[in-house]
């Protein structure tokens, strides 16, 4: 617990930093370079699996898949994981408010190739944020959903690819910066943590199944 108290504070001045330099400036040095290199990807179906993966962070696709996760949990009496899955969406309203709080732009069509124009402002990248705390903590309290352990890590394998997938595929789109997505995962993870501390500190969890 104290690694993770100190891993969080650390995190913390990061996203800080992040969010400050974010203010000053519309994008930075390495944006540009990063951004034409994820979109130049030119592989048979990644335009499909990105629109699914953008689709996840949409209200009405989050929305009810976070609930039905809640009361699948609550329903197999695991209510500390249902709740914190509920609470997944504190996440999008503190993003909210560091977005009008940092004020950043949405990328340029003229310095990259732009296929979205969602309101709004850059940074950090809310569809980031969301997916990634709601997949990361449902890969963490899937044992308290499926008892079979060969599935279990298969839905596992695809929550950490739907997380790894969130932030590029808004930078594929061109309507976040690279840092915007690196700020989502700072944030996404500054909730993940305390999460994932509730969790382990249950006696029935962390064991081997």
């Amino acid at each position: 617990m104290p690694f993770l108290a100190s891993l969080w504070m650390g995190l913390l001045v990061v996203f800080l930093f992040l969010a400050i330099t974010a203010a000053f400036f519309d994008y930075f040095p390495s944006d540009v370079f990063i951004a034409n290199r994820i979109q130049g990807i030119d592989v048979a179906g990644f335009g499909g699996f990105v629109d699914f993966v953008n689709a996840l962070g949409v209200a009405w696709v989050y929305v009810p898949v976070t609930v039905a996760l809640a009361v699948a949990l609550i329903a197999r009496n695991a209510w500390l994981e249902g709740g914190l899955m509920l609470g997944t969406f504190l996440a999008r309203y503190v993003n909210t408010w560091v977005k009008d709080a940092v004020d950043r732009p949405r990328p340029s069509p003229d310095l990259i190739d732009v296929r979205a124009t969602p309101g709004g402002f850059a940074f950090p990248s809310g569809h980031t944020v969301g997916t990634a705390v709601l997949f990361g903590l449902l890969f963490f309290v899937m044992p308290a959903l499926v008892p079979s352990r060969p599935l279990r890590w298969l839905l596992q394998a695809g929550c950490l690819l739907l997380v790894a997938a969130a932030g590029p595929a808004r930078v594929y789109i061109g309507v976040h910066w690279p840092s915007d997505v690196l700020g989502g995962y700072v944030l996404a993870l500054l909730f993940l943590f305390p999460a994932f501390a509730a969790v382990l500190a249950l006696p029935s969890r962390g064991k081997p199944r």
